[in-house]
């Protein structure tokens, strides 16, 4: 048997498996060379998706961020405006008290003017000479008000003399009164009441409550008016006196008896 035949039919077999192996890994590998070349292709544009989102967010960060400090700032000039407008209408309201001050004092203005009109009615004084009338009169008034003063103080001085002058004699007078009430006491009249030539006394209607009678006073004995002798007084009561009755202190020939008058010998006695 020829064995070229089966060569040539086994590298036929050969180069054809090789051909046909050749032709499926070409497919395969232009394939896996497509899917890479897509894959590539899309990884590309899943970047550059990203890269374009990231940097919109970035831009959206910073325009947000933006937008927080501008809605800050307009926050804060909103409280301003606020603060500001509070402010402006507190000095409104005050401006708005100041001007009804002033129309009141306007008013009053207005008033004084009136009656200072009247007031001048008749009289030839001009409006611009009132200050210096006004002054002169003041002046006029402060001379008054020193004299016044003057007056006030010399009637004081007077009111006070007076006064001192009134309770120095009400003083005097109360003395005085003191000095006749005493003198009328000690000029009063009494009389003997009862006679006890016994036991040797007298009793006398003079006592504490109606004269000065005391124990060192000395009475006189009178009838007539003609003088009898002296009494001692022994103990003297609020309304009578008993004296010793010693003979040698009578007249000689004298007898007492009741109804004879008896006064204090003197004023001085009844200190």
């Amino acid at each position: 048997m020829n064995p070229k035949p089966i060569v040539y039919i086994l590298s036929a077999a050969v180069t054809a498996t090789a051909v046909f192996f050749s032709i499926d890994n070409k497919k395969k590998l232009e394939g896996e060379i497509a899917t890479f070349v897509e894959r590539r292709t899309t990884k590309d544009a899943v970047e550059r998706n990203e890269d374009k989102t990231q940097k919109t967010l970035t831009e959206t960060e910073a325009v947000l961020e933006s937008a927080q400090k501008l809605n800050a700032d307009l926050i804060a000039e909103m409280e301003n405006m606020k603060s500001r407008e509070t402010s402006m209408n507190r000095s409104k309201e005050e401006a708005q008290v100041k001007i009804d001050e002033s129309d009141a004092r306007l008013s009053q203005l207005a008033e004084i003017k009136a009656k200072i009109d009247k007031a001048l009615e008749g009289v030839n004084i001009a409006w611009p000479q009132i200050p210096s009338e006004i002054k002169r009169l003041q002046e006029v008034r402060k001379k008054k008000g020193d004299d016044l003063d003057l007056l006030n103080e010399f009637v004081a001085k007077l009111t006070k003399d007076v006064a001192d002058k009134r309770a120095s004699n009400a003083r005097e007078s109360e003395r005085l009164t003191k000095i006749r009430t005493k003198i009328a006491r000690n000029a009063k009249v009494g009389a003997i009441t009862s006679v006890n030539s016994t036991w040797g006394f007298v009793i006398v209607n003079l006592g504490t409550n109606n004269s000065n009678v005391t124990p060192q006073s000395k009475l006189l004995i009178t009838r007539n008016g003609r003088l009898l002798g002296r009494l001692t007084p022994n103990s003297v009561e609020a309304s009578q006196t008993v004296c010793d009755l010693n003979a040698r202190d009578l007249n000689p020939g004298v007898r007492i008896q009741p109804g004879d008058q008896v006064t204090l010998a003197d004023s001085s006695s009844g200190q």
